[in-house]
């Protein structure tokens, strides 16, 4: 499973970049958003279309979503720290150099689930959107 996403970011990278060389520029830079969820959290939106959303993003300890249903699939690799899915009847933990997949249209809470930093890669597909995202008081 770390492979294949690895692959992906990889794939990710570089096809993004091709897209750009082809145009004449080959750096991407991020645009730096603060987001305040119960805590402030950083993201580096690497983004360059709408078919695929690719961040960075840094959430210190105690951070957490709403729980939220995504019309977009989420794939990621933490980097650092341990991110925590909770779903209506289970809850995850990914550390440090495992990925995961959250499906599209899946309510799910994501939160800092440890005790240090959390730094994760994400894939969005398509691309992030605030009309493609519900929040949920609940899980019912």
């Amino acid at each position: 499973m770390k492979k294949i996403l690895y692959l992906l970011v990889c794939i990710s990278f570089t096809s993004c970049s091709q897209s750009i060389s082809e145009i004449g520029k080959s750096t991407v830079v991020a645009k730096k958003l603060l987001i305040q969820d119960n805590v402030e959290r950083v993201i580096y939106d690497f983004t360059q279309a709408d078919e695929m959303g690719l961040i960075k993003m840094h959430a210190p300890f105690g951070w957490t979503e709403p729980i939220i249903k995504a019309q977009f699939e989420i794939r990621g690799i933490v980097l650092k720290g341990m991110l925590g899915l909770q779903y209506d009847n289970s809850e995850q933990k990914i550390i440090s150099g495992d990925g995961f997949v959250i499906p599209k249209n899946t309510r799910v809470r994501i939160f800092n689930a440890g005790q240090e930093e959390l730094i994760l890669i994400e894939v969005l597909r398509p691309a992030y959107k605030k009309e493609l995202v519900q929040e949920f008081k609940n899980f019912n």
